[in-house]
């Protein structure tokens, strides 16, 4: 496996190999828009570092990691070694997505900084980090299509199909309630939060 290095992000310490996607705006994003309760079953999906899981287990979440690149999740446990978190707070799974998990299972929140690029590159591991299929959305709509969660929190670029992901979380049964955005040259990155409308998506225990 990769070689973990340590770097500093948001005044937390994290680890991070060549094979893995370094936090950057769109994590900054996330960050600023999560709103965590005590206890809360939380689901880092795409968990890369395990920056944004570590944060919201800070809060008093309980947290699934899952990444499909591992060394993504070999990185995810070492930032939570790293910080002495007690292993009662997480588990982590190398996985494509949710399909390694029973489909009855959901989440008071589930976070997804996914691959939101309109590129196809799966010739490494770090190309999944920002490979999001021809329309920039393809993995995310995957995502929303299987979650069962309270709130969502989601990050992804203008340069990707919005209108469609528009669409499909009206077609989900979800309603954004905030976001961020930042813009970065001719890329806009945006936040957005998500509440289920309908009692089914409502059930995260």
């Amino acid at each position: 496996m990769s070689s973990n290095r340590v770097i500093e992000f948001s005044g937390y310490r994290i680890c991070i190999n060549e094979n893995v996607y370094e936090p950057g705006e769109d994590t900054e994003i996330l960050l600023d828009l999560l709103k965590i309760n005590q206890g809360d079953k939380v689901l880092d999906m795409g968990s890369g570092s395990g920056i944004l899981g570590f944060y919201v287990i800070r809060k008093g979440a309980k947290v699934t990691f899952i990444d499909i690149n591992p060394y993504a999740t070999e990185a995810t446990l070492c930032t939570l070694k790293l910080n002495n978190v007690n292993p009662e707070k997480f588990d982590i799974i190398n996985c494509d997505l949710l399909s390694c998990l029973r489909k009855d299972v959901a989440y008071d929140v589930a976070i997804f900084n996914p691959p939101y690029l309109p590129y196809e590159e799966y010739n490494s591991w770090i190309g999944y980090s920002w490979s999001g299929g021809k329309n920039g959305i393809e993995v995310l709509l995957r995502f929303l299509n299987s979650i069962r969660a309270k709130r969502i929190y989601i990050v992804f670029s203008s340069l990707s199909d919005f209108d469609n992901l528009l669409i499909e979380i009206k077609h989900i049964n979800y309603k954004i309630t905030d976001k961020r955005e930042i813009t970065i040259g001719y890329e806009t990155i945006m936040g957005l939060e998500l509440v289920a409308n309908d009692k089914a998506h409502r059930r995260g225990t």
